[in-house]
């Protein structure tokens, strides 16, 4: 007995010594949860095209030149004839660097989805030289930009830097995802050697310098740590994101009061996000008030028909948006970062609104926002009639949305389905299938559809003797024409309000399959502050008309049959040749179409002013590319 006792505690010690404890569960039950990665496998349409499409411009990055700023602060030996990359990550630039932990996020989450040995391969290379550079520190720092950068910034000189721990969060998340979602355990040992290293920095500091700190960007440093803690159970890591919650910031939107206008909107969502995950590690009601107060304002007060808010990276004056529609619109951040609250929202309501607006910016905001021929993204996303999105290139751009943009496209399995104790809940329309793991087994629910260009989705069920469970389907806030559905060829009567999740729960069987119809149709929506300038949207998508200016139309904007109807044989596809500026559009546009994994992608949805003088083409804002467009739009009597 003794010397069994002997032998279990010398196991505990060593567990203890080894610096695993045990991991901090949520404090709070969420409604509804989402599925793990791995659960969600995507089938052959849109979104698997460009997942693939992310997958495969990861895949082209040279590991050396993601590296090469972490080398060179380490004093590690570049290997012979490695580049650095340029744009944002050329080494002259103080955020060289921030792109290398999106990249291992998205790697992780591939990995998670689909997996990818060979992209995990490629980043535990990376995070196996992360762990050499951070031995040769000798100090737990494993960054890529001076550390002298954050000496600057504790001691008043604020105004040299640009944001250090804005780019040391993303290289902190992007070691937990590869944790977390590839099982890289040497990962966590490195984040958590750099955040003792920042622990260590900002214990030196008194509460009013950290608050002048917080005064510059730093990204999701909250949330990363409150990962942290909840991987490991250590409370140092709980207390030290504590640290990097602005009080100045986060107090008004606990009361619930608008204080947005003139804020720099990246800086502050992460902020936010933080305050989520430390209401379902802490069950503090009052993180929880911080997120819904903060999103219901920007949803409500600043943003677009796509769902995006901001100008010049900006908020500006609650319900004031027709000022703000110039080139800079809708940063590609910003975006991706309110819909990662979006999730935590719908987990903790289980509400349909969070779907609608998760959906709205996916199409209007994320895919949007790459251009599909080589994976590449935009900045913005223009709202001043005539503009055109801008792209970067693969090797010399870099800017944030690069970060987020390829963590996005690693992510689109993540939100189409969620699940609670009975129901499975489907929130997405999209080719994939999903395993439901339950106490009579797994079931499997495969989807099929066309969306968007066609609004309807068939599920069918993949498991003998699946029992008996609900099938909860989002009826998205536009269908208002009404919700047709039937199993097995039978139509079946079920409460379908718009914005609701409709249920169907009976004893399913193997192979039984249920058809969903939700007709769209074209409709008008306004700008929050004038009535009469709106954008053209049709079911949660915004139609950009291909324009060369500011365009106005004569009809009745309650009705958009009145002055718009489909194009004969859709033969608009997207292209480069447009006409110049100032010149009449044709009656028809032809352009070459472009090739997407092994299918040729074409534009189906297609609309045209009934005008003769005024031909205006409208198809959907996520396939256009190289074209100026328009998408809000004046209507006079």
């Amino acid at each position: 007995m003794r010397r069994t006792f002997c032998h279990l505690w010398i196991a505990l010690c060593l567990v203890v010594g080894s610096g695993l404890a045990a991991e901090v569960k949520p404090k709070i039950t969420p409604k509804i949860e989402a599925f793990s990665y791995g659960e969600v496998k995507l089938l052959p349409g849109l979104f698997k095209d460009r997942f693939d499409i992310n997958r495969k411009y990861l895949m082209s990055l040279p590991k050396e030149s993601l590296l090469y700023p972490f080398y060179k602060e380490a004093v590690v030996k570049v290997p012979a004839g490695s580049k650095p990359l340029g744009g944002w990550e050329a080494m002259a630039v103080d955020v060289r660097g921030h792109f290398m932990g999106h990249f291992l996020s998205a790697c992780a989450r591939i990995y998670a989805t689909a997996g990818d040995n060979e992209i995990k391969a490629k980043a535990d290379e990376i995070a196996a030289e992360l762990a050499k550079c951070q031995r040769t520190n000798g100090n737990g720092y494993v960054g890529s930009i001076s550390e002298k950068i954050l000496t600057a910034l504790e001691t008043g000189r604020e105004a040299e830097v640009w944001a250090p721990y804005y780019v040391h969060h993303k290289t902190l998340m992007g070691l937990y995802e590869m944790y977390k979602y590839a099982g890289n355990q040497q990962a966590l040992e490195v984040a958590k050697g750099f955040a003792d290293y920042i622990k260590a920095r900002m214990d030196k500091l008194s509460d009013e310098t950290v608050a002048r700190v917080l005064e510059v960007e730093y990204g999701g440093m909250s949330e990363g740590l409150y990962d942290l803690y909840a991987a490991t159970g250590e409370e140092k890591y709980r207390d030290l994101a504590r640290r990097f919650e602005q009080a100045r910031f986060l107090d008004p939107l606990a009361q619930g009061r608008d204080n947005l206008a003139r804020l720099h909107a990246n800086t502050n969502i992460p902020k936010v996000y933080g305050a989520a995950r430390a209401y379902e590690l802490t069950g503090e009601t009052r993180y929880r008030d911080i997120a819904l107060n903060f999103w219901d304002i920007v949803s409500r007060t600043r943003s677009y028909a796509t769902g995006g808010s901001n100008v010049r990276e900006l908020w500006g004056r609650a319900n004031q948006l027709t000022e703000t529609l110039a080139e800079s619109n809708q940063e590609t951040c910003t975006t991706y970062n309110m819909m990662w609250l979006t999730r935590f929202l719908m987990q903790w309501t289980g509400d349909a609104k969070y779907g609608d607006y998760y959906e709205r910016n996916l199409y209007n905001g994320i895919i949007s926002a790459q251009r599909p021929a080589d994976g590449q993204f935009c900045y913005f996303t223009p709202m001043k009639s005539g503009s055109m999105k801008e792209f970067g290139t693969p090797l010399d751009t870099f800017w944030c949305c690069y970060g987020t943009g390829v963590q996005a496209f690693s992510d689109l399995a993540s939100s189409i389905y969620f699940r609670d104790a009975e129901n499975l809940y489907v929130n997405l329309f999209a080719p994939s299938e999903v395993a439901w793991k339950r106490p009579e087994g797994i079931v499997r629910v495969a989807q099929d559809t066309g969306y968007p260009q066609k609004a309807t989705t068939r599920l069918t069920i993949k498991a003998a003797g699946s029992g008996t469970f609900g099938l909860k389907v989002r009826v998205p806030w536009w269908a208002k024409k009404g919700v047709e559905v039937k199993v097995n060829q039978v139509k079946v009567d079920v409460q379908a309000a718009p914005g609701s999740f409709m249920t169907l729960t009976r004893r399913w069987k193997d192979q039984d399959v249920i058809d969903v119809s939700m007709p769209m149709s074209l409709y008008a929506e306004p700008i929050n502050d004038d009535p009469d300038l709106v954008a053209v949207m049709y079911g949660p998508m915004v139609m950009a008309g291909l324009v060369f200016g500011d365009t106005a139309f004569k009809g009745d904007k309650s009705n958009m049959a009145s002055w718009l109807e489909p194009a004969a044989g859709n033969e608009l596809a997207i292209g480069d040749r447009v006409p110049k500026t100032g010149d009449s559009l044709p009656d028809e546009i032809s352009h070459p179409s472009y090739e997407v994994g092994l299918r040729r992608e074409r534009i189906e949805l297609t609309f045209k002013t009934k005008s003769p003088n005024l031909p205006v083409k409208f198809v959907p804002l996520y396939q256009v590319t190289s074209q100026p467009y328009g998408i809000y739009f004046r209507v006079t009597e």
